[in-house]
């Protein structure tokens, strides 16, 4: 099954990377007749250098081609412009340059650490994505967004470069540990909520069938989830208008990652924020308390931990929010829903400020409600 996309090319559920990296790769030599027999840097990390990267490097250098492994330590918190400039830098030593063509190999740190380096590289080199993990295959890896986190925020430092292809095997998702398989759910639920309430449906009724990877049912899971963001990210590129719809949940979500030092994952980060930002749009009236509490039906299906960080002060959330992508002069801004499936537009902004104070009521009613029955009775 595949995803025609001018963005970039989505393959999934093939059993053996080696003859669509073959095809990319004398794909983009076509397209590009000074750069030939290009050196294959393979950017990854700890965790999957074993079971994934290596045994790709091996099978690229029995085809011919000169390829090595760049890996670094595992975790968000090693997602920065240290880790970049190291990887560059052994790059340049082991002497490739304008002729390279990277090969991400992990989840969505890796992702968005070698599309930033691809993008920068020589002032910009071909990359090709292959990730791992669930979050990776739905979002990370796809539309071109790359970076790293600083001190002041997650994300902060980065480029839109498009990935050349993407490359996803479903089989992968065999050996991924529960709780990253729930961070790429989490994604997938946001993209029904901003996009598709079929989708949404379609993920409410297969919980089962998806949480114990079903192949048909992931499969066709992966390729909807796909299919939304590849259709929003061609209208929106570079993030002018519909392309923040993605970002739902995620002003709060980023913002509990920071304060947390990156102990929350993604997933449950964003699935907290998601919550906070659709009580908010209750509180202005745009969105049904029926419907958030199906949301929070759908997490639970999903056995979504949903822990509020410790954090004496909410304060210190509300900071980190103003850094957020979103934000316009100094103020937070967020997605709004009114229906699943049905944002609304803000005359193509697709987000807005919300009073401080009705933030501050959400956040409350996370910290102090959601695992209460008050949660279920708002």
């Amino acid at each position: 099954m595949s995803v025609s996309t001018s963005v970039s090319a989505i393959f999934i559920n093939h059993s053996d990377y080696l003859p669509s990296i073959l095809n990319l790769l004398n794909s983009l030599e076509k397209n590009n007749k000074n750069n030939k027999n290009n050196k294959i840097a393979i950017i990854t990390d700890e965790n999957v250098l074993s079971p994934y990267a290596q045994p790709l490097h091996d099978k690229l250098v029995t085809a011919g081609f000169v390829a090595k492994i760049f890996s670094f330590a595992s975790g968000d918190n090693h997602k920065t412009r240290q880790t970049k400039e190291l990887i560059e830098d052994q790059m340049f030593a082991q002497n490739f340059g304008r002729d390279t063509i990277v090969l991400a190999v992990g989840g969505g740190v890796v992702t968005d650490l070698a599309g930033f380096i691809a993008a920068t590289f020589c002032r910009g080199i071909p990359y090709i994505n292959l990730p791992t993990s669930l979050l990776a295959m739905v979002d990370a890896s796809i539309g071109g967004k790359n970076g790293v986190n600083i001190p002041a925020g997650k994300n902060l430092i980065g480029t839109i470069y498009q990935p050349r292809g993407v490359l996803i095997d479903t089989k992968n998702l065999k050996t991924l540990p529960l709780c990253e398989l729930k961070n790429g759910i989490v994604e997938m639920i946001k993209n029904g909520l901003v996009a598709s309430a079929q989708y949404f449906d379609y993920l409410e009724k297969n919980y089962k069938k998806i949480i114990t990877l079903d192949d048909h049912t992931i499969t066709q899971a992966i390729h909807w989830s796909c299919e939304i963001k590849r259709e929003i990210v061609e209208e929106d590129e570079l993030e002018n208008g519909k392309r923040r719809l993605l970002n739902l949940g995620h002003t709060v979500g980023h913002a509990l990652e920071k304060i947390s030092n990156f102990t929350l994952s993604h997933g449950e980060a964003v699935a907290l924020g998601i919550l906070t930002e659709c009580h908010m749009a209750v509180q202005l009236k745009e969105l049904d308390a029926k419907v958030l509490n199906r949301i929070l039906k759908i997490f639970r299906d999903y056995a979504l931990p949903l822990t509020f960080p410790n954090v004496p002060q909410l304060d210190a959330i509300l900071d980190a929010m103003i850094l957020d992508k979103k934000s316009l002069q100094g103020m937070a801004r967020f997605v709004v829903i009114k229906e699943i499936g049905t944002p609304i537009a803000y005359e193509g902004a697709y987000c807005r400020n919300i009073e401080k104070n009705i933030i501050k009521d959400s956040l409350l009613w996370i910290k102090n409600d959601l695992l209460s029955d008050k949660s279920t009775k708002y």
